[in-house]
Formats: structure tokens, sequence, C-alpha cells
């Protein structure tokens, strides 16, 4: 509970759609449909501000977008007093056509503090977030637009051209890689993500591909193993590291690491976030 006389810091856009992975295309929509106004506009600039306390709402919004929900049957979900049985409802009109998407309803279930009925999905807590430093790296990137349904291939075949670009450069590079999201990814956003590949050697760049200096850095994350690496799953770790980071302070965009090959068991990804200052733990 909030005490009483305290101040609800505001957020930018910029800032409330990248905590709560919408795209500003989808916030000035969901603004205008009125299923997600922000609390003040300025009168001088226009610029939008919101409140902590509408990422919760926002997430809700996103998780049915992202089942195809209207947004004229969101805003109308979301104003009845039983929002879990209307979603059940809705879910049951069209559970012949989406059967295969049942996981997804337990989470947006799970977001309106409705009891899930198809699968658990709450595996992360805020007790999974690990820190630790990171030294600076050199990287070779590849920057683009995409569209969630295109993500997972988009991101192999940027992978794969940067392999072969190292390769053919005579650079040392191991299995990991980065996918950096420089704006919100889904069904009303299209990033864009960055794909990165950290690297040792004197390159030069070509083409689509670009070179930069990653600065050392201390990194937030929640590592995900390979069952959990999956949508709707994958959501969870997000969330966890969401609610860590309120009050802390950001640097740079949020990312998935793959530090690993590719394995059914054990870690094989790390939600993360840059943040200032040494390691700390809560």
């Amino acid at each position: 509970m909030r005490a009483r006389g305290s101040v609800v810091p505001e957020l930018s856009i910029g800032e409330f759609g990248r905590r709560s992975g919408l795209s500003l295309k989808a916030l000035r929509l969901y603004d205008a449909r009125g299923l997600l106004p922000p609390v003040r506009v300025d009168d001088a600039s226009g610029y939008r501000y919101y409140s902590p306390d509408q990422l919760e709402r926002a997430h809700t919004i996103a998780l049915l977008r992202r089942l195809e929900m209207p947004l004229a049957t969101i805003s109308d979900v979301l104003e009845q007093s039983s929002t879990g049985a209307a979603v059940r409802a809705w879910w049951e009109s069209r559970q012949r056509d989406l059967s295969d998407r049942g996981p997804e309803v337990d989470l947006v279930l799970t977001s309106l503090g409705a009891d899930a009925t198809l699968q658990a999905t709450g595996r992360f807590g805020v007790d999974d977030v690990e820190v630790e430093p990171r030294p600076a790296r050199s990287v070779a990137t590849i920057r683009q637009h995409v569209l969630q349904q295109d993500l997972v291939p988009t991101i192999m075949a940027a992978v794969t051209e940067l392999h072969g670009f190292l390769t053919t450069a005579g650079a040392s590079y191991g299995a990991e890689y980065w996918v950096l999201f420089h704006g919100a990814v889904g069904y009303d956003g299209d990033g864009p993500i960055e794909v990165c590949v950290p690297y040792d050697g004197l390159v030069a760049p070509a083409g689509a591909v670009t070179l930069r200096h990653e600065p050392a850095h201390t990194l937030a994350y929640v590592p995900v193993t390979a069952p959990d690496c999956r949508y709707p799953e994958i959501i969870g770790a997000y969330v966890a590291l969401e609610t860590w980071l309120v009050g802390r302070t950001t640097v740079g965009p949020v990312r998935e690491v793959y530090p690993v090959p590719w394995s059914d068991h054990g870690v094989v990804v790390h939600v993360a976030q840059p943040i200032a200052g040494p390691p700390k733990r809560a």
C-alpha cells in the first residue's frame, strides 16, 4: 500500500512503452480508444505521461491483443466487474480456432487476478533476478524491424549472417548472442530489434552489419530454461524483471542474452536489463 501523501512518479510515453512492451503507436491508439489514457498531457508540449500503476493494465491489454481480441472487446472485458468470466466466455466462443493457444489464456487470467484453469504460468518471481558485472565487448550487429510472428526466424537468420560475416573476416566468436529490443515487438509493434554477436579481432563493417563497442555494465537478468523459452511462459520472466527494476535506474534497452548453445536442459537465455551502479541485491 502506498503511504498517504506520497507522490507517484510519472513516466514519459517512451519509458512507459519500454516498460510495458507497447509501441508508441499502440499507446496512442489505446489512448484514442479510451483503453489506456495517460494520467497527464502537458498543455504546452502535448507530451503524454503515465503512472507506474498503469503497467498492469498495459500488460493485460498487450496479452489480450496477442490473443487477437478486438479492441472493442477488450474495452468491454476490462469494464466488466468479473473480468475473468468475460475472458473465459470470449475464449470459449473461439476455442475451436484457437485451441492450441490455451496457455496464453492462463497468462491473461493470471494478469487479471483470476484463477487460471488450463496451465500454470507463474514460474518466475523477483527472487529469480540475478545481478552481475559484464565486461566491455566489441559486437557485430544487424538492426531491423520485425513483427512478433516473424521474430524467431528473423533472429536466427541474423545470427547466421553475423557468424558468416565474422568467419570471413577472421574474427573469433563463441556461441553467445544477444537480442536488444529498441522498441516493442508484438502484433501492434515492429521493434526495431538489434541482433548482436560479441567478437574479438580487427574487423571492418560491410553490408547490413554494423560494428560497435558495448561498454562494461551491470546486468540484472532472469535465467530461463528451454521449456520456458517460449510464449507465453517467457513473459513471466519479463514481468519478474520489471517488478524488480522498480525504483532502479536502467541503462539501455531490455534484451535477451543467449549465452550457450541451445539445449533442452538447463538455462538457455537470460531476460536481461543493464542497470546503473555496481551489482547489488535488494
